[in-house]
C-alpha cells in the first residue's frame, strides 16, 4: 500500500463524459426548439392566423402567376362546375372548401365565408364541396346527400343554413318524411328530392367530392381550403382572409 487508495473516476468526470453531456445538452435543446417551432406552426395554421396564411401563400407566386403543372392539374379536378358556389363565376381567385356539415369549425366558419362573400364577392370564387367524416360525426354523409339533391333545384343553400343553425339537433338518420317535410318549407319538389336520393345521384355527388380531396391532401379533416390550388388547413377567421387578400393584391 502506499498510503492513498487510487480513486476511480465517474464516467461523467472524464473529458469523453463531458463531451457526451454537453452534446446531449446542445441536442435536447435543439430538438425542443424545433418542437415549438412546429408546435407554433401548426397551431397558427389551425386557428387561421393571417401573417401566416399570406406569407405563406405569397412565398408560392406560381399560383398567382405562372402556376406549375401539377396545380394547374389539381384545379382543373377540384375547381368543378356543378358543385354550389359563391362570388363572382369568372373570378380570378377560387377558394373551394372541403366541409363537413357536423363539424363545429365548418358551422363557425359559415357566416365568416358570407362575410367575405358580402365584401369581395365580386372578386372571388368560393365552391363549397362535401368531405363528410362519418366516423366523426355518423349521420352527416346523409345530409351531404340531400344537400347535393337539393342543389339539383338550387335550394342548395336553404338546407346547408338549415343544417348548420340545427346541427347539435341533427341525429345519425334524417328519414325521408323529414326530408319531405324541409322540401315542403323551401318549395323544393318532394318527388325529384326523392327520385334524386333513390337513385343514389346525391352518394355519387358526395363521393366524387371525397375522392378529389382525398387524391389532393385532405386527410386531417374539415374545413380544408384549397386557394388557387394550394392548401391550407383548419378555421380561417375573416381578417385573415382580409391579410392574405392584401398580400397577394387582389
Amino acid at each position: 500500500m502506499n498510503g492513498f487508495s487510487a480513486v476511480k473516476k465517474h464516467w461523467y468526470s472524464s473529458w469523453w463524459g463531458i463531451a457526451l453531456l454537453v452534446f446531449l445538452c446542445i441536442f435536447f435543446a435543439a430538438f425542443i426548439a424545433l418542437a415549438v417551432l412546429v408546435f407554433n406552426y401548426w397551431q397558427a395554421l389551425k386557428s387561421g392566423q393571417g401573417e401566416m396564411l399570406a406569407n405563406q401563400f405569397a412565398q408560392q407566386s406560381a399560383v398567382v402567376q405562372g402556376e406549375d403543372p401539377k396545380i394547374t392539374e389539381a384545379r382543373k379536378v377540384l375547381e368543378t362546375t356543378d358543385d354550389p358556389y359563391l362570388g363572382s363565376q369568372n373570378a380570378g381567385l377560387v377558394i373551394v372548401e372541403f366541409m363537413d356539415f357536423k363539424c363545429p369549425i365548418c358551422k363557425a366558419q359559415a357566416p365568416e365565408i358570407m362575410r367575405l362573400i358580402g365584401k369581395y364577392g365580386y372578386k372571388i370564387k368560393v365552391i363549397i364541396r362535401d368531405f363528410p367524416m362519418e366516423s366523426v360525426h355518423p349521420g352527416t354523409s346523409r345530409l351531404a346527400e340531400i344537400a347535393s339533391c337539393a342543389n339539383e333545384q338550387g335550394a342548395y343553400w336553404s338546407f346547408s343554413d338549415y343544417f348548420f343553425a340545427n346541427q347539435d339537433a341533427l341525429g345519425t338518420e334524417m328519414p325521408l318524411a323529414t326530408v319531405e317535410q324541409l322540401c315542403d318549407e323551401f318549395g323544393v319538389d318532394k318527388i325529384k328530392m326523392g327520385d334524386c336520393l333513390e337513385m343514389g345521384r346525391g352518394r355519387t355527388e358526395v363521393n366524387t367530392d371525397y375522392t378529389d380531396a382525398y387524391r389532393n391532401g385532405v386527410t386531417r379533416g374539415t374545413p380544408t381550403y384549397f386557394i388557387n390550388g394550394q392548401i391550407f388547413e383548419g378555421a380561417v377567421p375573416f381578417e385573415s382572409w382580409e391579410k392574405l387578400f392584401k398580400a397577394i393584391k387582389l
